[in-house]
């Protein structure tokens, strides 16, 4: 019994330790494919503090030179503040007003080096340099929405040198990270000219394109194709890599982050590339189109750029919400996340909804626990006959096992039933584990007195320690069979345990505290229970 059970625990942390080796190997990563264009977008100058926030009609259109000089213009919602230059139209700075660095400011999604010209580029022209790098003419110097103005659009347009009439259009929402990009061509010269439209993000997110090495934390790039989630690993890229098929998104992520690029119309294709020193730069590409004189072409894609929120990728519709990788147990991790926010809405702290998630999580598995305490009691009570048996018949392996197997048929007791309802806890451990490692909910979100962040590690170790403490009371108080070597044995779990989430999230660390706390209460009421029916036959 006591060896079925230490090799429960042991495959329980082989499971947690090579779980998210195997994760990374699970979907397929197709092979790189050569590409002779690359679009080059860089990274983005500091952002300008002041900027003046009156209202202008849109300018006459016109071929506007680069010397007409770069202006910024500030979009403000209650989610994000967002400067857009007018050089190129391309994004200087994403700020989720929600989401504080450690230093108070506000999560940058533009993820460049300071000092450089250019950024995230939402919409590029194909083979048309003037585009990509003049300067537009906007109908705003300033959009601010709120919940009176839910939605507002910015527009710009120029005119080329060579007679192309080119809008942008970012339709920006009060309560979402979303933004509609809408663009427009139309031929005024009197020749056939040739067109195309990619949707850009990157280098990089959160400032991680400033140095290759910050990039550390990025996870793969995915992409959403066929239904299929394809993971590259940019790191290895040498050369572009395109994804042709049905594609309901490409995003640059990591655990808590996100820059997703959703095409609104069929034949797109998503492209990744390294930029060296930099990091990942995803797109959208779209056929080119031959437009003759006058004619126009137009696309429609929508961006998504902030946290990693189950409930709202999932109301984002795109299957949007298969970019947070919850595991093989991903039907029991979904449920615990959105459990998580409902509680926060009633209690305003994580925390404390962790510790309401595991006291639910007791409750739900107690008639487990108390099946298994009551089969080990049941086989410890036996332990003096088993020991005779074994006694008598060390010599004959066989008979041991036979006389053993009428012995427990005798007093209707399964030999395994102290082990086995340990089995459907080991993927309610994972999905619980995935839940709150992948949990944005969690970042930076604070506890009590030194725990300022449940998705870090406890800094002076505290939750470990209790934690590994708290197992070694459950464990004493456990009923126990076998060699007393193998007991000393499983007082080593609790020591392998307490290192092993030295510097897991505090979050994580809370919760099996606290049910460790609660399965030592239970603990106490299932030995006074079934303590009394004994002493009581005892008497009789």
């Amino acid at each position: 019994m006591e060896k079925r059970t230490l090799l429960a625990i042991v495959l329980m942390i082989v499971i947690l330790t090579a779980y998210q080796y195997l994760m990374e190997r699970r979907r397929p990563t197709p092979p790189a494919q050569p590409q002779q264009e690359k679009p080059a977008p860089v990274a983005p100058p500091k952002e300008r503090r002041q900027i003046e926030s009156i209202e202008e009609s849109l300018p006459r259109l016109s071929s506007l030179p680069e010397s007409s000089g770069e202006r910024e213009i500030v979009v403000e919602t209650d989610l994000l503040r967002v400067v857009v230059s007018s050089r190129g139209g391309r994004i200087k700075s994403w700020q989720l007003r929600r989401y504080l660095e450690s230093g108070g400011r506000s999560v940058e999604m533009v993820g460049g080096s300071e000092g450089a010209e250019e950024s995230v580029s939402l919409l590029t022209w194909s083979r048309n340099r003037e585009a990509n790098s003049g300067i537009y003419a906007a109908n705003l110097k300033q959009l601010l929405l709120s919940p009176s103005q839910p939605q507002g659009t910015l527009t710009m347009r120029c005119i080329t040198p060579r007679r192309l009439e080119l809008t942008k259009s970012l339709t920006f929402y009060n309560e979402d990270y979303r933004v509609d990009v809408e663009t427009r061509a139309k031929n005024l010269a009197h020749r056939e000219q040739t067109v195309g439209f990619d949707l850009v993000w990157g280098p990089g997110i959160r400032g991680s394109g400033e140095k290759e090495k910050k990039n550390k934390d990025l996870k793969p790039a995915t992409t959403l194709i066929n239904g299929q989630c394809i993971e590259d690993k940019w790191d290895k890229i040498e050369r572009p890599v395109e994804h042709e098929g049905e594609v309901s998104w490409t995003a640059i992520h990591d655990t808590y982050f996100c820059a997703a690029l959703i095409p609104l119309q069929r034949g797109s294709r998503a492209r990744l590339e390294r930029m060296r020193g930099a990091g990942p730069v995803i797109s959208l590409t779209s056929p080119e189109k031959r437009l003759s004189p006058g004619e126009v072409a137009s696309e429609s894609y929508s961006a998504f750029v902030g946290p990693k929120e189950i409930d709202r990728l999932t109301r984002l519709g795109f299957q949007m919400r298969e970019i947070i990788d919850l595991g093989w147990f991903d039907f029991l991790a979904r449920p615990a996340l959105f459990f998580l926010k409902y509680t926060y809405k009633y209690l305003s702290n994580y925390g404390l909804a962790i510790i309401v998630l595991t006291i639910l999580m007791r409750i739900i598995l107690f008639p487990l626990t108390y099946k298994s305490f009551k089969s080990m009691q049941e086989m410890q009570r036996l332990q003096p006959k088993i020991n005779m048996l074994r006694e008598r018949f060390k010599e004959d392996s066989k008979r041991m096992n036979q006389e053993l197997m009428e012995l427990y048929r005798k007093h209707h007791i399964n030999p395994l039933g102290g082990c086995l309802p340990m089995v459907p806890q080991i993927p309610i451990f994972i999905a619980l584990y995935n839940a709150l490692i992948n949990s944005v909910e969690l970042w930076r979100a604070p506890f009590l007195l030194w725990i300022k962040d449940l998705s870090a590690k406890d800094p002076y170790y505290v939750l470990p320690i209790l934690m590994g403490a708290s197992w070694v009371i459950q464990q004493a108080m456990t009923p126990t069979t076998g060699d007393p070597k193998q007991a000393k044995m499983m007082l080593l779990m609790p020591v392998i345990f307490t290192f092993m989430f030295l510097n897991f999230p505090s979050g994580l660390v809370l919760y099996f505290l606290v049910s460790n706390l609660l399965g030592i209460g239970q603990q106490y009421v299932m030995n006074r229970q079934l303590k009394a029916p004994s002493k009581a036959g005892k008497e009789a």
